[in-house]
């Protein structure tokens, strides 16, 4: 338990320290409510005769709900890169703290934050105002997606050797992720296409959240199979890697 403060304390040392990490871990989140508060109470009022859908903002917020977690797993992808060239994953095998048990710290870590800004992000947007929206029945899925967290930050760690290498995974990852949204232009079972993309059967459920207030459950159960699978997967591949 020492030894897991120490790496907390030593984290947020880490995070406050570099610019492009403190701005990923608060700026952004921040970012992200001034924008949704600024399309609600100015863009749209002015576009709502000319585009009928300006209040519609569900696909504005799903957007978001998934953007907040990628950070984060963005912020603990780099943290591990960096301990990766001070030698410290060598380190911890001869240290009393295990190496599987500092991974699983590194990214329950960086989870907790995430799903803490996605239990705040929605009251604060303001983009769920006259929809059917259940604050009860998004926790669980708010669960889900910061579950993007560790498998983004063990997708980047797991095949990038630098820093350079990380952000050009962040954005392939990052493009992939968008792909979901287009599910609110396809209809019945061809939805399904977008299927291998992590945050799609959050998609699903939260979609089903906003429009009628209730959990879409068999969505939700296979996306938390599906997501701790593929970190399960990540997690042994940077471990032979590494």
């Amino acid at each position: 338990m020492v030894a897991v403060f120490r790496l907390a304390v030593n984290d947020f040392k880490n995070i406050i320290r570099d610019k492009l990490l403190i701005s990923l871990a608060i700026l952004y989140p921040v970012v992200l409510v001034m924008f949704s508060q600024i399309l609600v109470q100015f863009i749209a009022p002015n576009l709502k005769d000319s585009i009928p859908l300006a209040g519609n903002f569900t696909v504005f917020f799903m957007l978001f709900v998934t953007i907040i977690p990628i950070l984060y797993g963005f912020i603990a992808s780099f943290l591990i890169l960096d301990e990766k060239d001070e030698h410290l994953l060598t380190v911890l095998r001869v240290m009393p703290i295990s190496r599987n048990t500092y991974l699983v710290y590194r990214m329950l870590f960086l989870t907790f934050f995430a799903f803490m800004v996605l239990l705040i992000f929605p009251p604060l947007s303001g983009l769920l105002e006259n929809t059917q929206f259940s604050y009860l029945e998004y926790i669980p899925i708010a669960v889900l997606f910061s579950l993007l967290t560790p498998f983004s930050a063990m997708l980047v760690s797991s095949f990038a050797t630098n820093k350079v290498q990380a952000f050009a995974i962040f954005k392939i990852s990052a493009t992939i992720y968008m792909l979901p949204l287009f599910t609110f232009l396809i209809s019945d079972n061809l939805k399904y296409i977008f299927s291998p993309a992590p945050n799609f059967w959050g998609f699903i459920a939260l979609r089903e959240v906003i429009s009628s207030g209730t959990s879409d459950y068999l969505h939700l159960i296979i996306g938390f199979i599906y997501t701790i699978i593929l970190i399960i997967g990540l997690f042994y591949i940077f471990n032979k890697k590494n």
